[in-house]
């Protein structure tokens, strides 16, 4: 299918007059107004570098910006980068959380600021529908630098909202290889905006441009997981559902902090579909989902209890009550389980078990400390919360310190306090969905005393009034467990 040309128009315009794309494919969200526009360019586009070569190097006229008409504006949907450096410069009140940077580098190179052009050329087509295939020329094919797949996501998405179908794009944008795959893309990502998040800071961390989704797809596009999560797709990559349950967002959650934190991140564990770890995190999340797995071994069902009998000696217990002795078969083979219609019997709530609910991988940790782990595993929490407590710190603390050793940095020692501190320093603000779990080692969270805190483990161990429950062992772990796993991971290999 041919592509029908348009009537642009080359013009010199101010560029005082230019209005940066709210709705640009750079942006993972449509932005509110232009000061976010800038910052966000400026934060997550290296846009500081551009206006540092434009003040060295001068404003290149070879390559002109496109632009449409609106509202009096002349809205840039191509060269939003350099559009943005450039007004900048001329005015750095525009970037909000840049503006200091800005000014002392215009006045360090006043000289080049002040010959910055006033005016520019740029090519003002029709409307937005007719420059797309020049658009998707430029950053799909090999003219400039491509987009990367979220942006061609949100391209293609918006291509569709303008009346567009698959059929057609599939003929008119000939750079796309796969055009459901980036709707698949698009689709998600929007389904990540209204998911009901338990967790604000990975809700984030889902929205935002540090999850991509040429990574997240390895686990979308799961036949094990997909319906695990609640994705389904038409033929078009539409979605068809989404998350809603409960326990769909809890796998969802499950699977993002895996991604946050690097576990998945090298598609390692998701595209080794026999491998070990593969299976671990299938059974994981299938017990979040509620789902027992096919390979699980038959659960034995409860017998029907019989209509007491009179039969026996006065005082005798009738079959079924619960001082009676089980009811065998005639070959002594033990309690008979063929009971017809027995009711499929679910795993325990994890929070039912006298034990905790480990799903972290320590088996590639020094055996001190996998030796830790495993005393973790096992030990009864129910009939030593206190002991298990402590167990928990030391598990805790010396992941942390762990971590920093194999890094190189031998240097992260002393209490758990201290240990954490250091942590904070380096990841609180950098890993969103860890801040909540560092915030509570730091006693950041409320109530005072809440299990997992600081001042807790120090109860534990140190205070002789101090009484711990094993379902405050539990807690502690839940909330701590995300913040193992991510300490314990492996450091990411710089050839992978």
């Amino acid at each position: 299918m041919l592509v029908p040309r348009v009537p642009e128009v080359v013009r010199k315009v101010k560029v005082d007059a230019l209005s940066l794309d709210l709705n640009n494919y750079r942006f993972a969200v449509a932005q509110p107004d232009e000061a976010m526009a800038f910052n966000d360019l400026f934060e997550g586009e290296d846009v500081m570098s551009v206006a540092r070569s434009l003040l060295h190097e001068g404003y290149r006229t070879n390559e002109v910006p496109l632009v449409v008409e609106e509202e009096g504006w002349y809205v840039v949907l191509e060269a939003n980068r350099r559009v943005s450096a450039l007004r900048a410069l001329r005015d750095p009140s525009l970037v909000p959380n840049h503006r200091h940077k800005l000014e002392a580098l215009v006045k360090r190179y006043q000289a080049d600021a002040d010959d910055l052009p006033d005016e520019i050329y740029v090519t003002v087509y029709p409307d937005r529908g007719s420059a797309a295939p020049v658009l998707a020329r430029q950053h799909i094919g090999a003219d400039k630098k491509s987009w990367g797949l979220d942006e061609q996501a949100r391209f293609v998405l918006a291509q569709l909202a303008g009346g567009a179908d698959v059929a057609t794009l599939k003929a008119t944008l000939t750079g796309i290889k796969d055009v459901p795959r980036l709707v698949r893309m698009g689709r998600v990502r929007q389904a990540l905006h209204s998911t009901p998040f338990t967790d604000p800071a990975l809700a984030s961390y889902a929205t935002g441009r540090e999850l991509k989704m040429s990574a997240f797809e390895y686990a979308y596009k799961d036949r094990a997981l997909r319906p695990l999560m609640g994705f389904e797709f038409d033929g078009d990559g539409n979605l068809v559902a989404q998350p809603r349950t409960p326990a769909q967002v809890a796998v969802l959650e499950r699977l993002l902090r895996g991604f946050e934190v690097g576990e998945l991140s090298t598609r390692k564990v998701l595209n080794d579909k026999k491998g070990a770890d593969y299976a671990k995190l299938v059974d994981e999340l299938q017990q979040l989902a509620g789902v027992v797995s096919p390979d699980a071994p038959a659960p034995i069902p409860t017998p029907p209890t019989p209509a007491p009998s009179t039969v026996g000696p006065p005082g005798t217990p009738p079959p079924g009550a619960p001082d009676a002795a089980p009811t065998t078969s005639p070959s002594g083979g033990g309690t008979d389980t063929k009971v017809p219609g027995a009711a499929l019997v679910r795993p325990n709530h994890p929070d039912t078990k006298r034990k905790l609910y480990v799903t972290v991988d320590f088996s590639r940790l020094p055996s001190g400390l996998q030796k830790r782990f495993l005393e973790l595993q096992r030990i009864d929490v129910e009939a030593f919360p206190a002991a298990a407590a402590m167990l928990l710190r030391s598990v805790v603390e010396s992941s942390v310190k762990h971590h920093y050793a194999v890094r190189g940095d031998h240097r992260v020692s002393g209490t758990l306090n201290e240990v954490v501190r250091r942590l904070a320093d380096d990841y609180k603000k950098v890993v969103k969905s860890l801040d909540k779990q560092i915030s509570l080692l730091q006693n950041g969270l409320s109530p005072r005393l809440r299990p997992g805190s600081g001042d807790w483990f120090n109860a534990a161990a140190h205070d002789p009034n101090s009484v711990v429950n094993d379902q405050q062992v539990r807690e502690a772990w839940q909330e701590l467990e995300p913040l193992v796993r991510f300490l314990i991971q492996p450091p990411v290999s710089s050839t992978s």
